[in-house]
């Protein structure tokens, strides 16, 4: 699964809140990739919400100028884990990037705003994984403006 996203920001802290959806144990990441190399996000967990928090220093790097070929981004990582005899195979996830609570409107890259949720987080795509792995893997890319 791959998604192109770019949330409006300004300068400021923010955070990115992880929730699983479906049968499957999910692994998120967060990662901040530059043309340097990517720095990880510490994960903090809340009961079935993974929060990943970028300080001022990080969104500032992320809305540095695009002098570069490829521009600062968010990557959004999650391995899925599911049992081979489970009978329900979906696995998906949503995620909400905030500031001070209050969740950013994200848009895609032809400028139309994502459908979000009355608590701020993205419509997730649940998928199926096949009968014959008990892993599967996707990701997201987000971009600030």
């Amino acid at each position: 699964m791959h998604r192109y996203l770019i949330w409006k920001s300004g300068p400021g802290p923010i955070d990115i809140e992880f929730k699983r959806l479906g049968e499957a144990v999910l692994r998120p990441s967060v990662s901040i990739v530059t043309p340097v190399g990517a720095t990880v996000v510490p994960r903090e967990d809340a009961c079935e919400i993974a929060r990943f928090s970028l300080d001022q220093a990080d969104v500032a790097r992320l809305l540095s100028p695009r002098e570069e070929l490829r521009a600062p981004c968010i990557m959004v990582q999650c391995d899925a884990f599911m049992a081979m005899a489970s009978r329900r195979r979906r696995w998906g996830w949503s995620i909400r990037v905030s500031r001070n609570g209050q969740a950013l409107q994200g848009y895609h890259l032809d400028g139309r705003p994502l459908s979000l949720s009355r608590d701020g987080f993205t419509r997730a795509r649940l998928q199926n994984m096949s009968e014959r792995t008990g892993m599967a893997h996707g990701h997201d890319i987000i971009g600030l403006i």
